[in-house]
């Protein structure tokens, strides 16, 4: 029996080795679809991952394939539109709002700060690396259990409405950033595949999103205010 898992509704067959894997990704197993392509990540995959590590953390190579094999996945999802981007997304009444900033800025840190003031309306897609899928009606954000050291995420998927770039201040501003400001921000952001075909694709996709996604600077502190003026403002 083959294991088919779904992905920014691209169903796929993976061959994996380790249980962590299956463990993470059991919420995306699927029935009854014919998988798009196959994937297995070999041991020079592995070998990859952990030389991408900091030099004195070592990980086991049953984690080492649930990364490789989400890296071989987003190589592939750019040929139907789905592409990986780091942020932290949540949908609320029916909207999917994405923050996104360097590792450490506080994008998980927002997130939460909008579950605590605006209650049961949040919920969280993912919150470290979801996929965007460009469809006929928009671009949708969609969960991965690619989901962060919080690991919060759902198996659900929501139409985009705004990108949030936050920057750590003591008083709260936000601010639409246009296309020249914000594709040096998305860029540092979206994954890059290796393969030059693939790279066109995403820096193709990364145009659309620019021209069809409201993006904003959000200048903030750690408070209920600053969940309530990014809303406020990308709701609009």
């Amino acid at each position: 029996m083959r294991d088919i898992y779904e992905f920014g509704e691209i169903p796929v067959e993976i061959k994996n080795r380790g249980n962590y894997f299956k463990e993470i990704c059991a919420d995306y197993i699927v029935d009854g679809k014919e998988p798009l392509f196959s994937i297995a990540a070999t041991d020079e995959d592995l070998a990859f991952e952990q030389a991408k590590a900091e030099e004195d953390v070592k990980f086991g190579k049953s984690y080492l394939e649930y990364i490789a094999l989400y890296r071989l996945f987003c190589e592939r999802a750019v040929d139907y539109q789905v592409y990986l981007c780091h942020g932290s997304v949540l949908e609320m009444d029916g909207d999917a709002y994405m923050f996104t900033a360097a590792s450490g800025t506080g994008k998980s840190t927002h997130a939460r700060l909008w579950r605590e003031t605006f209650g049961e309306r949040v919920t969280m897609i993912n919150d470290d690396k979801p996929l965007l899928r460009m469809k006929d009606d928009g671009i949708y954000a969609y969960g991965t259990p690619w989901d962060g050291k919080h690991h919060l995420s759902s198996n659900r998927h929501a139409k985009l409405k705004g990108i949030c770039f936050l920057v750590q201040a003591k008083e709260n501003r936000i601010r639409r950033v246009r296309a020249e400001e914000s594709l040096p921000l998305i860029m540092n952001q979206i994954y890059r595949p290796r393969k030059v075909e693939a790279l066109v694709k995403t820096m193709q996709f990364v145009d659309q999103l620019i021209e069809k996604i409201p993006m904003y600077i959000l200048e903030c502190n750690i408070s209920e205010e600053a969940a309530k003026l990014s809303y406020e403002t990308m709701s609009k």
